[in-house]
């Protein structure tokens, strides 16, 4: 679909009450025929402050901090396959955390998805500041290379460049229940609410259990999860709080609301861990609460690839 066509079906949809996801077929059936297994499903988490962190480092330049990563073999499998955080006051993570990503992600040439621009916007700010350091790290041309074949740069797409799922939501998938938005936090809940596929496979304990889908942070996890109504309830209200145990806290350490629950307060804190003051305890838990919902944003990537392929195969 054109974004026209796109804004006319949402009208349509409105005037005929018709409460149905459109799903273009064809369209998507095509686009999976060229992906190669084990399909890999990363998220970043980053930071930008005024005040750098660092030395020699800029006002608003790139922090790249933390990343998921998921995993679809060919038989379907599903696994939380990696991450990486680093959090540690004074240390530029930028060249860490895309040393780790390399890692992962080159021991195979599966298709990489992103949701949206997030990911390749700071791909490309890292391979802009490893060109133009005055001290680079050893494997700099590494480094480089490795960001040039998954990213695309000033129009240039490596071989292995990112999918990006949310320009496929706005080409092939439109559901009422997102009213409108294209981002994950909306498709996913309105995928999960009209996909007896995912909602019979993660309604069951699976998730991180042992002879279930294999999970970094999570044990016997059920991510589908029923309101008085019937409808699923949104798996990011289901995120954990920080502390659990009426720890009395000695700094407001994320937001007045104690959880992470988007990437605004996974920046800030990030930012409190840089800055403030605090106990192993606290930081440990913070961490802990990063780790859980970055995992969860790559594992939405993967609940809205699953119920895609449900699609298809009813089809």
């Amino acid at each position: 679909m054109s974004n026209s066509e796109r804004q006319w079906l949402q009208a349509e949809k409105v005037k005929n009450d018709d409460s149905t996801a459109y799903f273009d077929l064809v369209g998507m059936k095509t686009e999976m025929d060229r992906w190669v297994f084990p399909l890999h499903h990363i998220d970043f988490e980053t930071a930008r402050v005024a005040i750098p962190f660092n030395r020699g480092r800029k006002p608003y330049e790139a922090i790249f901090f933390q990343f998921s990563h998921h995993t679809i073999l060919e038989d379907g499998t599903v696994e939380h396959a990696g991450q990486y955080i680093n959090a540690a006051p004074g240390e530029f993570p930028n060249y860490e955390s895309v040393r780790e990503l390399k890692r992962q992600l080159e021991q195979d040439n599966g298709t990489v998805f992103r949701y949206a621009a997030h990911e390749n916007t700071y791909l490309v700010e890292v391979y802009k500041q490893l060109q133009s350091d005055p001290a680079p790290p050893p494997d700099q041309d590494d480094l480089c290379r490795f960001i040039e074949s998954i990213a695309r740069i000033e129009g240039n797409e490596g071989p292995r460049c990112m999918v990006d799922m949310c320009d496929l939501v706005k080409k092939y998938y439109y559901d009422p229940a997102t009213h409108g938005s294209n981002s994950i936090k909306s498709v996913l809940p309105a995928i999960l609410n009209s996909s007896a596929y995912l909602q019979n496979k993660y309604s069951k304990p699976i998730y991180g259990a042992v002879g279930g889908l294999k999970s970094l942070n999570y044990k016997d996890w059920s991510w589908v999860q029923f309101n008085q109504n019937g409808t699923v309830k949104e798996p990011y209200y289901l995120l954990p709080p920080i502390f659990e145990d009426g720890i009395e806290l000695s700094v407001d350490l994320v937001s007045d609301a104690d959880d992470i629950r988007e990437g605004g307060a996974a920046m800030i804190a990030y930012c409190r861990m840089q800055f403030s003051e605090m106990s192993d305890y606290e930081r440990e838990k913070i961490i802990e609460a990063l780790l859980k919902y970055c995992e969860l944003d790559t594992l939405a990537m993967v609940m809205i690839c699953e119920g895609w392929r449900a699609m298809l195969d009813e089809h």
